[in-house]
């Protein structure tokens, strides 16, 4: 045996041997044990090796042998022949690969819309599907089980069973026509029609209208963070006490009394197992159109820039459809029919997240067995829904048990804490039908009429037409509240706080060709920004205004816009906010000496990846609402400062309790100056020397990055990233992060796109990451670099424009007979 430490050959354990002359017997067995180990690690890593070649290989060899999508034409041109299919479908694929699809009626159009979003993106639309039906368990296993008892529990399947059975004959038929492309995508490929399908071991279940359904409710409940603000409001209200949380929260004495109800304190904030949304969302947009009279073509022209999570692939996938009785382009969700935004031959539109209040909490006054809720006086039962949760590498489901109030499902029950969840999901048909009356339109205002009988997810439309119009409308039916505006849980135990049902949206949420000659919407507060004049208030949590203010200056600035001007303007990253905010910390930055002051002093407020000054202010605004709110949150055990950036704003202007300057964890009381000061002299300290966009980084995470042994590999050969990002989530090139997750990008523009009403083929549409979701394909990240750097992509759209771009074709065909 030889010593691993040495040169010689000795027998360590040989009878009469003293072993390795240099290390002893006892060291030199140790050195051999520690040999054996090693040689077993390196067996064992180069068997793991060898295995994971084994299996890229059989999946690429299957792939390819056994017909997967990788077969589909990027060049050249194939036909495939599918049972299911209702009539023949021309697909035109572009050098992005965007799908032109030309088809004889519209349950061919869907059709082939279902097999071309199962075809790129099914690993995507199955995971949502599973998501929001609280089955994603059964793929992820134990990990996936607070996602599933949320969804569950805010009852999204069973509100989509309802939507079905009620579902109008357009959109029955479209959802059918879909599922049918879908499941023939399935059919002809089975596991192999994404690899992470075949990785993760799944058998692809048939799509089914109800699956459809169940994507649009996920949308719904994700694109309000209405339960988690209340719940935060009803948390600060029972430990900084009315007086200090009125204040925060700027009501007004009048407001105070109005909104806070008389129910029951809620102390406890939102914990990890709980099914309640967060405080906080990703999901936003920007939206504007300018008339005729200021653009340089005489012409309307619109941009669209939704704003969702950061995701690979992209949320959305687009498409331009053609059919005797529909035409029309943009971008569609994998998993439904229709165009959400876009343009046909008359109209275009645009959407963005509203972010009206379609939520309420409400405090239950339980009996002593905990089986029925005290509404008037009167004790009601409440029922009980069992739910079993398949669990990966678990035999036995979990159960899951529900109970559902007068108010809704209950979504805290802890003691005397006892939340419901009231949600327009629950009682809204499908918005489907108004998208699908949408890409018909010929006017703006039918676009509005369009979205008048929906009840979510709430959006703000803006629309122009061929025929000069411009619109800005919201969506859909209200609940009416009675009293309250359901900005804190209400009692349950009062029948007057209750919703008295669904009220449709007056017409005066409606703007028609404003003297101003432009529109813009971007989830701001349109009441409190006069948009629609003196109409009554609808609740709602809104974004700061630092967005739209921006664009609403840049359009009435000049009457020359253009396409590529608009495509600038989505570029912009001027923070309206640190305008304003540095603007009022100017006498103290002038009076500091230090380096941090000097840089901000002389900063323009462009959130720039490449400047230093951004990283320094954004650091300014965690640390000053930390200094300002950090004692308050200690001593009423909040988990951190109650400030966000608009409060100390607000604070600085003289909008607030100048007491909220003082540190009450000191002796000595603290002002304005002192703090401010404070605060300098530790950004002086910490030194910071990197640029913005050292710090703020975009990384398109692929969703098997996470997964054991898998996602080592292939997951992060899949992701992509990170990429230095400019913006934040006040500037109109939005890039959204967290107080709780500094400068870590969570959402972006999902999508860009530019119309120029009437010149159709002179539009531009980008995706952040690309077309497909096959990591294989020359389109799954080909429009990122556009996308970094705001570029303009065409976007075709007459018949001429489309065959000079068409790089490939696949036909669909029905099966002859006997196939």
């Amino acid at each position: 045996m030889r010593c691993i430490a040495g040169r010689s050959r000795y027998l360590v354990n040989s009878p009469g041997s003293a072993g390795c002359p240099t290390h002893g017997p006892r060291e030199c067995v140790e050195s051999t044990v520690e040999l054996r180990v090693a040689r077993k690690f390196w067996f064992l890593a180069l068997c793991a090796v060898v295995a994971l070649l084994v299996v890229a290989t059989a999946l690429l060899i299957g792939l390819r042998l056994f017909g997967g999508p990788s077969r589909l034409p990027e060049r050249g041109a194939v036909i495939e022949r599918l049972a299911a299919c209702p009539g023949p479908a021309e697909i035109l694929l572009d050098g992005r690969g965007v799908a032109h699809v030309r088809a004889e009626d519209e349950p061919t159009l869907w059709f082939a819309l279902g097999y071309l979003h199962a075809r790129d993106r099914f690993f995507q639309m199955d995971m949502a599907r599973r998501t929001a039906a609280g089955r994603l368990s059964e793929v992820v296993g134990p990990r996936g089980l607070p996602v599933d008892r949320a969804m569950r529990t805010w009852r999204i399947a069973a509100a989509a069973d309802a939507q079905a059975s009620r579902l109008a004959v357009g959109e029955l038929r479209a959802l059918e026509a879909y599922a049918d492309g879908v499941n023939a995508a399935l059919a002809r490929y089975g596991r192999w029609i994404s690899p992470e399908t075949w990785l993760t071991g799944l058998d692809p279940e048939p799509w089914a209208i109800e699956d459809s359904l169940c994507l649009g409710l996920l949308y719904h409940v994700a694109m309000s963070p209405a339960m988690g603000e209340e719940l935060g409001r009803a948390v600060e209200l029972a430990r900084l006490g009315r007086d200090r949380a009125v204040d925060l929260w700027g009501w007004s004495p009048r407001e105070a009394d109005r909104w806070i109800p008389p129910a029951p304190a809620i102390s406890t904030p939102r914990q990890p197992d709980e099914p309640i949304g967060p405080e906080w969302s990703v999901i936003g947009s920007n939206a504007w159109a300018v008339s005729p009279s200021r653009s340089a073509t005489g012409r309307p022209l619109l941009a669209n820039d939704p704003h969702l999570g950061v995701s690979l692939p992209g949320s959305f996938y687009a498409v331009h459809l053609t059919a005797p009785q529909l035409h029309c382009a943009g971008l569609t969700l994998t998993g439904a029919p229709g165009v959400v935004a876009g343009h046909n031959e008359r109209v275009a539109w645009g959407v963005t997240n509203a972010q009206l209040d379609d939520q309420d909490l409400y405090v239950l006054t339980l009996d002593d067995a905990r089986s029925a809720e005290l509404i008037d006086g009167r004790l009601q039962d409440l029922r009980t829904v069992t739910e079993r949760i398949a669990v990966r590498w678990r035999e036995e489901p979990e159960v899951l048990k529900i109970l559902l109030s007068e108010r809704g499902p209950v979504i805290r029950d802890r003691g005397r804490e006892v939340l419901a969840l009231e949600w327009t999901g629950l009682h809204s048909p499908s918005s489907l039908e108004a998208v699908l009356q949408t890409n018909r339109a010929r006017s703006v205002r039918d676009v509005a009429e369009a979205w008048r009988d929906t009840a979510g997810p709430y959006l703000q439309i803006v629309a122009a037409d061929a025929d000069g119009h411009i619109l800005q409308c919201l969506s859909g039916l209200l609940p009416e509240r009675q009293r309250g505006a359901g900005r804190l849980p209400g009692p349950g135990l009062d029948s007057r706080w209750a919703w008295g049902g669904m009220v449709a949206m007056p017409d005066a949420l409606r703007r028609v060709d404003p003297e101003e000659g432009f529109v813009a919407a971007a989830n701001h507060d349109p009441f409190a920004e006069g948009d629609y004049g003196a109409a009554r208030p609808v609740p709602g949590e809104f974004a700061e205004p630092w967005r739209v203010r921006r664009i609403r200056s840049a359009l009435a600035s000049r009457s020359d816009w253009r396409v590529a001007d608009f495509v600038t303007l989505q570029g912009d990253v001027k923070s309206g906010l640190a305008v304003a905010l540095l603007q009022q910390l100017r006498p103290e930055l002038e009076a500091h000496r230090g380096r941090t002051a000097a840089a901000l002093a002389a900063w323009d407020g462009r959130m720039a990846a490449d400047a230093v000054a951004p990283h320094l202010y954004s650091r300014l605004r965690l640390e000053l609402a930390q200094a300002i709110g950090g004692d308050e949150a200690a001593q009423a055990g909040l988990p951190s400062s109650p400030l966000a950036s608009s409060e100390v704003l607000r604070l600085l202007a003289g909008g607030m309790d100048p007491a909220w300057w003082d540190d009450n964890r000191t002796t000595i009381v603290e002002d304005r100056a002192a703090i401010i000061a404070r605060v300098l002299d530790q950004l002086d300290r910490g030194g910071v020397n990197e640029s913005w966009g050292a710090v703020h980084q975009v990384t398109f995470q692929h969703p098997l990055a996470d997964v054991p042994v898998v996602g080592r590999w292939l997951g992060r050969a899949w992701s992509r990233g990170p990429y230095p990002i400019g913006g934040d989530g006040t500037t109109i090139n939005a890039s959204y992060w967290s107080p709780r997750r500094p400068f870590e990008t969570l959402g972006v523009a999902a999508a860009r796109f530019v119309v120029d009403v009437g010149s159709w083929d002179d539009s531009i549409l980008v995706l952040p990451v690309g077309q497909s979701g096959r990591p294989w394909s020359a389109h799954y990240a080909d429009q990122l670099g556009a996308w970094l750097h705001v570029e303009p992509l065409a976007f075709p759209f007459s018949r001429e424009a489309v065959d000079a771009a068409a790089m490939a074709r696949l036909t669909l065909l029905p099966a002859r007979a006997g196939n």
